[in-house]
């Protein structure tokens, strides 16, 4: 009894072992950070725009044809503006991309970028308000190259009280925005030890392998090695088992023991 109690538990042991190599394989860690395409986005929308709040965003557009979207990012809260500043900028000339200073799409753009907008005049945006709508329109001709990629980020000024990440430029942005590989201070402040960073050249390579790579290496073979473990134990287990129970038969099916030089019948007694 107590031996198949043990192989059930090593079966349950395994059991949930192999569910947390499925839910490690799939876990997806949260991130303040939001990537978008603007396809993916726009793929099924109706007349309606899209609303997303966000603390910092990166919208990226490649080559899309007949593409029209409308996309209005919210902050947080209304002591925020967002910061918008173009890391790739490359527009056909029939391409625009009209940039709203509120929550709406019609009235007054207050810019309109196209085949002639380029990174350095169009330069760093600031909104006025905790609003900005993105209207972006493309016709049935592309060529390599043709899109952008804009960083969104909703900031503040320390005055308004700065209980997240301060950048070295005095402007607060969210602390989920640090060391994550993206420029939302403009200057680069949150990628650095001014945010208490890692250092890049520290940690982008182990063993000749990136640090993604070396992690998820060291974690397959740990559960592999904790798998081999456990198929071990049930197997000792397993025979452990068996051999008592080969046993327990042997004792059962053995007569009684003799005495040494005993006759195994009854003796009888002769009378004259």
């Amino acid at each position: 009894m107590a031996s198949m109690q043990r192989d059930h538990w090593s079966y349950i042991w395994l059991q949930c072992l192999l569910l947390s190599m499925l839910l490690c394989r799939n876990v997806v860690l949260p991130d303040s950070n939001k990537y978008y395409r603007t396809t993916s986005l726009c793929l099924h929308q109706n007349d309606q725009a899209l609303y997303k709040k966000v603390d910092g965003a990166v919208v990226t557009s490649e080559n899309e044809l007949n593409l029209k979207c409308v996309i209005t990012f919210q902050t947080d809260t209304v002591l925020q503006r967002f910061m918008l500043r173009f890391e790739h900028l490359a527009l056909d000339c029939k391409d625009h991309l009209y940039i709203f200073d509120g929550d709406q799409k019609f009235g007054k753009y207050e810019h309109d970028l196209s085949c002639r907008s380029t990174r350095s005049d169009v330069g760093t945006i600031f909104t006025q308000g905790n609003y900005v709508t993105l209207k972006y329109e493309t016709d049935n001709r592309t060529h390599a190259g043709n899109g952008f990629k804009l960083i969104i980020t909703a900031v503040k000024k320390p005055n308004t009280g700065c209980q997240t990440f301060r950048c070295l430029n005095d402007l607060c942005i969210s602390k989920n925005l640090t060391c994550d590989g993206v420029n939302h201070c403009g200057d680069n402040s949150d990628e650095t030890s001014q945010a208490n960073c890692a250092d890049e050249s520290a940690t982008k390579q182990i063993l000749g392998l990136n640090f993604g790579t070396f992690v998820s290496l060291v974690l397959g073979i740990f559960l592999i090695c904790c798998v081999c473990v456990v198929g071990v134990i049930i197997c000792v287990f397993r025979k452990e088992a068996q051999q008592r129970q080969l046993e327990t038969e042997a004792h059962l099916g053995t007569p009684h023991s003799m005495v040494v030089g005993q006759s195994p019948y009854p003796s009888k007694t002769y009378f004259v």
